[in-house]
């Protein structure tokens, strides 16, 4: 009888031994540790502004390329401006025809003073008739008929007379008036030459060029983007649950997507208070600590911003931590589950701060 129960009770002991639970074990280590939010965004100059065209006309001249270094005023884009020329020539031209008017030899004014010295005359000669008739009427020796006439061209003449002295005046004066008129359209037909002539608004490096040697530009139309070269920001978008991390003059380690496998160094330099709804993040900037050279304004960048790191924390594997901060400890081969403290988070560590020692070990099922 005993016999057959052998053969059972070794079965049962086996199957318990197969249905027994694995486990992975590891216990906590001392090591450094660094957390960072993973952000991403892009390049821009703070500064930047737009080289606006508003003549219409090809461009002759291409003085800068990309990357370019200007100085404020620097030509940097020539537009053809034969029409506006033609403009000038013709203005010159009226300039040249009023000066002569206006001058005091003119043949304009001239005509008119030489009608005033034949009004002049006319009224001395009336001016004697009339004094000559009016001694004659006295000894009847003309009628009144002859004084009244003698008296009305005295009256003519001398009114001919003052109506081209202000003749003359308004002549005069017109002439000057046209003058400065044809000198003040040629000047503003010569400050119509700078709008064909692009210039740099202070000092600034250029971005990108929109527009080529030979392409012809509309009034209006962008022809280069320029900025401040000191002014190179970075803009990270963060999400809501990251944001409370990020704090200025935090580090940040920037990559470039034209640039991958190097990391540059930034910091944490503005951090904007409004959710965009239209990215569904907060938007922070970030500068860099050195000089990048070839950086394109609109580069994609990926970064980690470190928002807190020790030389020496207790730390155990992300994997190991069961929801609500528990891990499961193994102690005279039992498992008890504890609550743990945790701090710092990275991808793969959590450092936990009460809790646990580095004697422990804690498991997971496998």
């Amino acid at each position: 009888m005993k016999k057959l129960q052998l053969p059972l009770l070794v079965s049962l002991i086996f199957l318990a031994a197969s249905c027994k639970p694995k486990y992975d074990e590891v216990s906590p280590k001392m090591a450094p540790i660094t957390e960072a939010v993973f952000a991403s965004g892009s390049i821009e100059p703070k500064d930047a502004y737009t080289l606006t065209s508003i003549s219409d006309g090809f461009i002759t001249k291409t003085l800068v390329q990309e990357n370019d270094l200007v100085k404020n005023g620097q030509l940097l884009f020539v537009l053809d401006n034969k029409q506006q020329n033609t403009q000038v020539a013709i203005a010159a031209t009226n300039v040249n025809y009023a000066a002569i008017n206006a001058d005091a030899a003119s043949p304009q004014l001239l005509q008119v003073k030489a009608q005033i010295d034949a009004a002049r005359l006319k009224k001395t000669t009336d001016s004697t008739t009339l004094t000559r008739y009016e001694r004659l009427f006295t000894t009847n020796s003309v009628s009144r008929q002859d004084l009244d006439n003698a008296r009305l061209s005295y009256e003519t003449s001398t009114s001919n007379y003052n109506a081209l002295r202000e003749s003359y005046k308004a002549t005069a004066n017109k002439v000057q008036q046209d003058y400065a008129n044809s000198r003040a359209q040629l000047e503003n037909v010569k400050a119509g030459n700078q709008y064909y002539n692009l210039l740099a608004i202070g000092n600034s490096k250029v971005y990108q060029i929109f527009k080529k040697q030979g392409d012809l530009v509309r009034r209006g139309e962008q022809v280069a983007q320029l900025g401040n070269p000191d002014s190179i920001v970075i803009n990270l978008d963060i999400d809501e649950g990251s944001i409370s991390k990020v704090q200025l003059d935090q580090q940040v380690l920037i990559e470039l997507n034209t640039q991958k496998n190097k990391t540059y160094e930034a910091r944490i330099t503005k951090i904007y208070p409004h959710f965009n709804d239209n990215s569904q993040s907060y938007k922070v900037e970030a500068r860099f600590l050195q000089d990048v050279p070839g950086v394109i304004s609109g580069t994609q960048v990926q970064a980690n911003i470190i928002t807190n790191k020790k030389q020496s924390a207790m730390l155990i594997p992300h994997t190991y931590v069961l929801p609500g901060s528990k891990v499961q400890v193994q102690k005279d081969k039992k498992i008890d589950t504890i609550a743990i403290t945790t701090g710092i988070t990275s991808d793969e560590w959590i450092e936990v701060l009460s809790g646990l020692t580095t004697a422990d070990k804690i498991v997971k099922l496998k």
